[in-house]
């Protein structure tokens, strides 16, 4: 009973991280990726403060699939070393943004997919950028997340 409690509290809380994250997208940014385009409602007061929500979605992004990672694991060990690979993979993703490297994978990456699917990826290294502090907020979001993996584990 309580690892059912355990998982569904993990799940709850991924849940509210990432339907948080999403709202920053769909809210407060002026080009959200292409995957929420149809849902954006942007509002004009949020866009003239273009700073307000800063690097908030990488550390809720990267704290929710830490969570959601660590409920699908069958231990505690496991759960951790699941949110353990998600936040270095998110890591290595902010990195990619870094023009001296998202440059090279833009101008290489597309032949190996189709129109469609390098039209929904391809803007994170067209269009992204760089910010020292997504890489401190998706290791605070990690961070964040083995915490809670490890206090709601027995």
């Amino acid at each position: 009973m309580l690892l059912n409690k355990t998982i569904s509290w993990r799940l709850a809380s991924a849940l509210a991280a990432l339907s948080a994250a999403v709202a920053v997208y769909c809210l407060a940014r002026a080009q959200p990726p292409a995957l929420l385009q149809p849902l954006q409602a942007t509002q004009a007061a949020l866009l003239a403060h273009p700073g307000l929500f800063g690097s908030l979605p990488s550390l809720l992004f990267t704290l929710a699939m830490g969570l959601l990672l660590g409920a699908c694991a069958n231990s505690r060990s496991a759960a951790m070393l699941h949110c353990s690979l998600w936040t270095g993979l998110a890591l290595l993703l902010e990195l990619t943004q870094h023009p001296l490297i998202a440059t090279p994978l833009a101008a290489r990456l597309p032949r190996f997919f189709n129109d469609s699917i390098w039209a929904t990826i391809g803007p994170y290294w067209t269009r992204g950028i760089f910010d020292p502090v997504d890489i401190l907020a998706t290791l605070a979001g990690g961070s964040i997340a083995l915490l809670l993996i490890a206090r709601t584990s027995r």
